[in-house]
């Protein structure tokens, strides 16, 4: 992809701040982490945009982008005390959108924060009503696993909901 301007940039970033916001909900816990992660994913994308090639929906992409770093990246990062970075135009999360989430997404999203990496990912894009297809493409696993792996996963959040509530 060319090089974006800043503007461009922060205009990808906006028209995928709920994604974004997602991740960083599922696999983090404190709101400092959930800035951390979010700012992590914003350096990985602007590094990352030269190369994306078109091949799949950009929003697949910045998906794919997001969930490595969160799975993988962002804690091996969290451990080092300094990481010097480009310059990066500032762009902070919208506390709006934070504010909207109701108690049962709350306790939904509470739920998924206690899978696996991966099943995290698959519950989160499954939630964002991804087709199997574009599933398997972000995660790199065969659709016939995805749908497996769902049905499993609902089994799974539907006994730590429950435990949750008292039964």
């Amino acid at each position: 992809m060319k090089n974006l301007t800043d503007k461009e940039f922060e205009q990808v970033i906006f028209e995928n701040q709920l994604l974004i916001l997602k991740i960083c909900s599922i696999y983090c816990e404190s709101q400092a982490d959930k800035d951390d992660l979010f700012q992590e994913i914003m350096i990985n994308l602007w590094k990352g945009l030269r190369s994306y090639r078109g091949e799949s929906k950009l929003s697949t992409w910045i998906y794919r982008v997001g969930l490595n770093t969160a799975i993988s990246g962002f804690k091996k990062r969290k451990r080092s005390p300094f990481i010097q970075t480009e310059e990066l135009p500032e762009h902070s999360i919208d506390p709006k959108l934070q504010a909207n989430q109701n108690e049962e997404v709350k306790i939904l999203y509470h739920a998924i924060s206690m899978l696996k990496p991966i099943d995290k990912a698959i519950a989160l894009l499954y939630l964002e009503e991804r087709k199997y297809d574009e599933i398997a493409e972000i995660i790199g696993i065969s659709e016939k696993n995805v749908s497996v792996r769902i049905v499993r996963l609902k089994k799974k959040l539907e006994q730590i909901i429950t435990k949750q509530l008292g039964g």
